[in-house]
């Protein structure tokens, strides 16, 4: 995997950038470029954020009321930045064609890239994802340019913007891009016909998978009664599996299938955000898709193991900080 996502720079006009009315140029102070991610030629930082720990909705299919078809929810840090690309407008095209070389040649896949109207019909990004684009959204970063930038990138018409978002890995860390960007037509004078890129990236740890085995599993269930998994892991408020999950699954079930005279519960847990009702129903339903996945996936035998959820009720650690709340999502398998 490259160090980093080098942006494969298109020639564009050869007009001189030293000096720009828009007032895109230079950063605004408090921005920085993301590690993984290069910028655009001749563009400056004109909003700038940092989340220590947050979810992020992705559309990954065209937006229609009330949203996408398809869409993902990650949770992790976020950083978010607009830039502006300063001196003569800059082609949807070039921009879009540059973002897909350089996420390719840093091994990203590309889950959803759209232009114009392949990536909303009546409902724009910005009004139902209000992360992308949407002024309300930017005018919150830590650091913006001035108070009119932010409304850059609300005023670009269907077509004259891209979208894309990526998945990729590097530093055991796993990370979802979503690319925003377009031609600002609407709105401040100084920035018409300028072109804006919207970048917001969610960075997440990677559990380390490799330690599971059937007998690991097997001597904590001797020693202790059961066995604990902080890397059997769902979409963000949902009981969707999310792919990784399964080579920890298919482990428990070589396990399971070791064992079958006896019997287990399938445990899920959640840390306290949300309603102790709501938190309740959503460990039993993450449970049942484990036991689904379980005996359809990997043939366990139904008779041998129910499912149940304890929702906020049996902690691990302390909910007031991420870390707690980290170790508190989990599933076990208890002997019965």
């Amino acid at each position: 995997m490259k160090n980093s996502l080098i942006i494969l720079l298109l020639a564009v006009s050869s007009i001189s950038f030293a000096q720009s009315s828009s007032a895109i140029c230079p950063d605004v102070e408090g921005g920085k470029d993301h590690p993984i991610l290069s910028r655009f030629k001749n563009s400056c930082i004109v909003a700038y954020n940092e989340r220590k720990y947050d979810a992020v909705t992705f559309p990954l299919a065209k937006v229609d009321k009330p949203q996408a078809v398809k869409e993902i929810t990650v949770e992790g840090k976020v950083t978010e930045i607009v830039y502006g690309i300063d001196g003569s407008e800059v082609s949807i095209i070039e921009m879009k064609r540059n973002f897909e070389l350089a996420l390719n040649a840093a091994d990203f896949n590309i889950v959803w890239n759209c232009r114009g109207s392949e990536c909303n019909r009546t409902y724009s990004i910005q009004k139902q994802y209000k992360e992308f684009g949407a002024f309300e959204a930017i005018s919150d970063y830590t650091h913006l340019k001035t108070d009119k930038s932010r409304f850059a990138v609300s005023n670009f018409k269907k077509e004259d913007l891209a979208f894309m978002v990526a998945t990729g890995q590097k530093d055991n860390k796993k990370y979802t891009v979503g690319i925003y960007m377009g031609i600002h037509r609407l709105g401040w004078k100084e920035f018409r016909n300028k072109s804006f890129i919207q970048v917001k990236i969610v960075e997440e740890d990677i559990m380390e998978t490799g330690q599971v085995t059937a007998a690991s599993i097997d001597e904590k269930i001797k020693n202790e009664g059961k066995e604990v998994f902080h890397n059997i892991l769902f979409d963000f408020g949902s009981d969707n599996l999310t792919a990784d999950s399964y080579a920890i699954i298919e482990t428990l079930a070589k396990y399971l299938n070791e064992n079958k005279d006896r019997k287990y519960y399938i445990v899920g847990h959640t840390d306290n955000i949300g309603s102790l009702a709501s938190n309740q129903l959503l460990s039993e339903k993450r449970a049942k898709a484990v036991l689904l996945a379980l005996t359809s996936k990997y043939s366990v035998n139904t008779s041998e193991i129910s499912a149940h959820g304890v929702g906020q009720l049996s902690p691990l650690a302390i909910n007031t900080s991420e870390e707690g709340r980290t170790l508190n999502r989990r599933v076990e398998v208890v002997l019965k």
